[in-house]
């Protein structure tokens, strides 16, 4: 099991045993409308597969507070879906290492009395924009993957946004590596602890729509509360923009390396 460090407050231990909890009622939110997303040829002949995407239109959030939200989850996380996230730890910090080499560890559950999903924790790594996998995108991305104990890309989920007027749009889409050999460490434990146990990933669930309805609702107060906190190793600064280069390919406009004191 990863040590667990209390970095975004007291929650109950062990984790798999805290599934009596509600979550909160709420309404999803509207779609903007948008075109689906659509893997890259180069994507699907490694044998990548779209599982699953959704898009939002989030009211009074915007691309600045998204882009903060993701560098400073120990402020965030149990209020983007309370009931439901039962841990979250830094592995790796991004005032420390820098944004791209983060890494934390998470765990969840979808319904009141369902198990725990990630068992003692889920290790989720922030990727290079080389792992984006669709012919389009919005003006701020974010790609979190998921590796098996060979090292192996298992899954990813991505994220894109952007400002529009009264909010800012959103997709989030997940994508699986279809030749990964073997299924990460968190699901290699679970089926060891209950080899019947129904394995429910969060996507096949509306836990996505649960998480963006929550943004609108904390994020912008939030944001508001820790904006000139004058501390960066505390109130990490984070710009996801990108921009296109000639050949296609994605880069990201700021540096988003680790905070120098």
């Amino acid at each position: 099991m990863t040590e667990y460090l209390a970095t975004a407050g007291q929650t109950y231990l062990p984790f798999q045993e805290n599934i009596q909890v509600d979550t909160l009622p709420y309404e999803p939110l509207k779609s903007p409308g948008l075109p689906p997303l659509e893997l890259t040829q180069a994507m699907k002949d490694r044998g990548v597969v779209l599982s699953g995407q959704s898009q939002h239109f989030l009211p009074g959030v915007t691309a600045e507070m998204l882009d903060w939200h993701w560098a400073n989850m120990d402020k965030t996380y149990y209020l983007w879906a309370p009931g439901s996230h039962k841990r979250f730890n830094w592995v790796r910090e991004p005032w420390r290492v820098g944004f791209l080499q983060s890494v934390h560890c998470i765990s969840e559950a979808v319904g009141r009395g369902n198990p725990v999903f990630g068992g003692s924790g889920v290790e989720i790594h922030r990727q290079p924009l080389s792992y984006y996998p669709f012919t389009t995108h919005l003006s701020h991305v974010l790609c979190e993957g998921i590796y098996n104990a060979k090292g192996e890309w298992v899954d990813s989920t991505v994220h894109i946004w952007e400002d529009a007027e009264g909010g800012c749009v959103h997709y989030s889409a997940s994508v699986t590596n279809s030749k990964c050999s073997m299924p990460p460490q968190f699901v290699l434990e679970m089926l060891e602890k209950d080899p019947n146990v129904e394995i429910v990933p969060p996507a096949s669930t509306d836990h996505e729509e649960y998480e963006a309805a929550r943004w609108p609702e904390f994020l912008p107060q939030l944001f508001a509360l820790w904006k000139g906190h004058p501390d960066p190793s505390q109130n990490v600064q984070c710009n996801l923009e990108v921009r296109e280069m000639p050949d296609g390919s994605l880069e990201y406009t700021h540096e988003n390396g680790p905070v120098k004191i």
